[in-house]
């Protein structure tokens, strides 16, 4: 068996304000747009459809959500409408096949629209992506980008942020206090509260635009970072009592196997944030977190604390994300998943302490 490791070439929108404009004139062209974000969603992309979807109600627009995974419930408080929709193809594809337009947030990976990606490509309707990921996917569209509007900024911290932009320039009014709350919990999730190497100066002044909407930042805090179940703390535990490390001590990395998960009375939903908590350990450079999600199914999270991009491992392994956060989805048993993986940040580990030690020594 062997891992898939095709890969889309890059796409990155050179001109990013012709593209707004493009962007723009199809919103308002359109009456029937869904919106909608990859699997096993997070802040970041609940936070920006969520967003642009009050905004769309506003203008009079028959606008939806439709995600093909539920929302982690701890999100629960961005929607107060009870916009977030689980997609079910006997009750919406008829909707969906309606569509003048749909626009997927934060999705580096096509196939991690699952159901609402096959049927959107099946009924033609036309796509726009906002995103700051590379670009992955594009099997089940013969290889090629799907988007009739590709607007994708790998600089920006946050999909919420290009959002952000987006409605500094084409949204007359401020935004709403909800709008607010959605995309400030969209810049804290994927900005790590701020604390990570993708936190810019926009990162800031977006966030002064969402404190002065009214935005209370301890209110975000606490029902995204405060909310952890006694399971969970007892499967932290178990992930505690179980973590390894290479010899050199710089790599740390867990396996969360099916059993160990049910040790704890936990599932593999309750499984989150747990490899920020391995990346932390001094001297680790590079955490991984392997999930049995099923029997031959392994889920790897990849974390590095920046001496080195992880993102082309993820890759290796069929996934893919950021440069120091990413992951992948493999349909290989996880003591397979160990001996590909490790290898592979082991190898990454030796080179940067050999240029390293090359540098030292003035050669």
């Amino acid at each position: 068996m062997t891992v898939d490791t095709t890969a889309q070439p890059v796409l990155v929108t050179q001109d990013l304000e012709a593209a707004w404009r493009a962007f723009h004139q199809a919103l308002m062209g359109s009456n029937r747009i869904l919106l909608s974000t990859h699997e096993n969603p997070d802040g970041d992309g609940l936070g920006s459809e969520l967003a642009l979807c009050e905004n769309l109600k506003a203008l009079g627009k028959d606008c939806r959500i439709l995600n093909c995974t539920a929302a982690p419930v701890l999100y629960n408080f961005l929607d107060p409408n009870g916009w977030l929709e689980l997609y079910d193809r006997d009750r919406d594809q008829a909707w969906l096949a309606g569509c003048d337009l749909a626009v997927v947030f934060d999705l580096g990976d096509f196939r991690r629209l699952r159901t609402v990606g096959q049927d959107l490509v099946r009924h033609q309707v036309v796509l726009a992506s906002i995103d700051h990921h590379p670009q992955l996917g594009y099997e089940s569209t013969g290889g090629k980008s799907p988007y009739a509007h590709l607007i994708l900024d790998y600089s920006a911290p946050s999909t919420g942020t290009l959002l952000w932009q987006y409605f500094k320039t084409h949204r007359p009014e401020p935004v709403t206090l909800t709008m607010a709350l959605a995309l400030y919990t969209a810049l804290v999730t994927d900005t790590g509260s701020f604390k990570y190497d993708n936190t810019d100066e926009r990162a800031h002044l977006m966030a002064i635009d969402m404190l002065k909407a009214g935005v209370k930042p301890y209110f975000v805090h606490k029902r995204v970072y405060e909310q952890r179940t006694h399971k969970q703390v007892r499967l932290l535990g178990v992930l505690i009592d179980h973590i390894e490390y290479s010899e050199d001590q710089h790599i740390g990395w867990c396996v969360l196997t099916l059993d160990r998960i049910m040790q704890a009375g936990a599932t593999v939903e309750d499984v989150d944030g747990f490899s920020e908590f391995i990346r932390s350990i001094k001297d680790v450079e590079a955490s991984a977190l392997l999930t049995e999600v099923e029997p031959g199914k392994t889920k790897v999270s990849l974390r590095s604390k920046g001496t080195f991009a992880i993102s082309d491992v993820a890759k290796k392994l069929g996934g893919g994300g950021h440069a120091y956060a990413s992951g992948a989805l493999v349909n290989r048993p996880w003591e397979e998943v160990v001996g590909l993986l490790l290898p592979l940040l082991q190898a990454k580990v030796d080179l940067i302490h050999a240029d390293s030690g090359a540098e030292a020594d003035g050669s």
